[in-house]
């Protein structure tokens, strides 16, 4: 398995609370050729005070060559231009290998 993952750092300004509202399913993921999984993770502190990052973002493929082919379809380009929206304190991008052991 293959993941496409965004960290998003903590926004400058406090982030308005989306705990009463769903986050909608964005149009681009329904369409992402090859896209085994689509999640999100708020994250949270484990100790005292707050975790360096707000979110982090991850999308699953098979394989690599999946991976590559989705991240230049048009549906990941329609998506490019809304990072902004969301990541207000800026995003990591990067790929990962995952194993999974059992």
């Amino acid at each position: 398995m293959f993941t496409y993952q965004s960290v998003t750092a903590r926004p400058p300004t406090p982030a308005p609370s989306t705990t009463t509202t769903p986050t909608p399913t964005p149009r681009w993921r329904l369409k992402t050729p090859g896209l085994v999984s689509f999640t999100t993770e708020k994250c949270q502190s484990l100790g005292r005070g707050e975790p360096p990052y707000y979110m982090v973002a991850r999308l699953a493929f098979e394989t690599a060559e999946t991976m590559k082919t989705a991240l230049t379809s048009p549906e990941m380009a329609a998506a490019s231009p809304t990072r902004p929206n969301f990541a207000t304190g800026g995003a990591t991008l990067y790929s990962a290998e995952a194993t999974v052991i059992r």
